[in-house]
């Protein structure tokens, strides 16, 4: 099956996208990871192809992650009400939202339970490129005091990659 999407398509994750989530028995690639946490149900495919410096690259990947079963169209939050939303990123750049949904999705697919006390640490910061780079740092300082030293790093590394994107 081959899959064209339309770009005011809305995917969401499927059951084996949520599974890949919590437990990367498939074991995607970063950038096929990252794709598949902004697909949140209500982000278009033009918002998606913003989430990476090569928009036919993400596309290719959103092609795999839909035609492989990771994602599927929501029907309902694709409506044509839904194309017309005043919620598109503004051109050449991702809306600083997604910056902070990708942050968000990062602490709770890395630190599941944990991961409400990151998030409350994220949402104290402002939501510019200097109070995103605090809120990393604060949760990077919070893991490394109480959870895992390694994990702290690779959280840290992870987020500044998603950020510069």
């Amino acid at each position: 099956m081959s899959a064209e999407l339309t770009l005011d398509w809305i995917l969401e994750k499927t059951p084996k996208g949520r599974e890949e989530l919590a437990t990367r028995a498939h074991h995607l690639m970063p950038g096929q990871r990252n794709l598949l946490i902004l697909a949140d149900g209500h982000r278009r495919v033009d918002e998606l192809l913003k989430a990476g410096p090569d928009p036919e690259r993400c596309l290719q990947v959103l092609r795999g992650l839909f035609e492989d079963g990771y994602l599927a169209r929501n029907a309902a939050a694709s409506a044509p009400e839904a194309a017309d939303a005043p919620f598109a990123a503004p051109a050449g750049g991702k809306t600083q939202q997604s910056s902070l949904a990708l942050l968000i999705a990062l602490v709770e697919e890395q630190f599941g339970v944990q991961a409400p006390r990151l998030v409350q640490k994220i949402e104290q910061f402002p939501d510019t490129p200097e109070g995103r780079a605090a809120a990393v740092q604060a949760c990077v300082k919070f893991i490394r005091l109480f959870i895992d030293e390694k994990q702290a790093a690779v959280f840290s590394q992870r987020a500044q990659e998603m950020l510069q994107q």
